[in-house]
């Protein structure tokens, strides 16, 4: 049996699941019918026969809303319909070897993006979010193994982050702090330092 790295991020179980099935199978006939009857397709290079995509109908309404691109058994990326309106709005790509998400990018268009994902080795970093849609990033979460350790906001609509809440490793909010002027000096406000 080929072996195969399981892909890591919040959209790879979908071809993880379609990989191991194929690759456990060798690609056989058998495989494929258990992944169209779970909603899966295969989609081979007539040419070569090589794997190129795994399409998929998460929710069972006939419409294909995860498409992985794939050379073979690695993912180069995926792209994911997730208001099912027929084009993709989110992103997610792939270091080669082993199939480990690297980046990923939210948004109307691939030309009007307005959230960034940023990965370590398969694990969350960093995102930077434009949430109200004016072309510059307001928020910036920052995380440490997975776990959201810092929150940046612009709250004033400058371009730069006013306010930041730091968390505790169970995830509590430790304090608030404020940058009102934009010299990323940050002031705590709450909860007040002890005198």
């Amino acid at each position: 049996m080929q072996s195969v790295t399981i892909p890591s991020g919040p959209w790879a179980g979908i071809a993880s699941a379609a990989l191991v099935a194929l690759l456990s199978a060798g690609c056989r006939a058998d495989a494929v019918d258990r992944l169209a009857a779970s909603g899966i397709a295969p989609v081979y290079n007539d040419k070569t026969g090589r794997l190129e995509q795994l399409v998929s109908d998460r929710d069972g309404d006939g419409t294909k809303e995860t498409r992985a691109f794939m050379d073979g058994a690695v993912i180069k990326y995926i792209e994911i319909d997730r208001d099912a309106d027929g084009s993709p709005d989110r992103w997610e790509y792939y270091q080669s070897k082993p199939n480990v998400i690297d980046h990923a990018e939210e948004g109307v268009s691939v030309d009007r993006i307005s959230r960034r994902e940023f990965y370590a080795d398969g694990v969350i970093r960093r995102v930077v979010d434009d949430t109200d849609a004016d072309g510059r990033p307001d928020k910036w979460e920052h995380y440490e193994n997975g776990s959201l350790v810092r929150l940046e906001l612009d709250l004033i609509g400058k371009g730069y982050a006013s306010q930041r809440l730091v968390y505790t490793g169970a995830g509590d909010v430790a304090r608030i702090e404020t940058d009102q002027n934009g010299t990323g000096v940050f002031t705590r406000v709450m909860p007040s330092e002890k005198k």
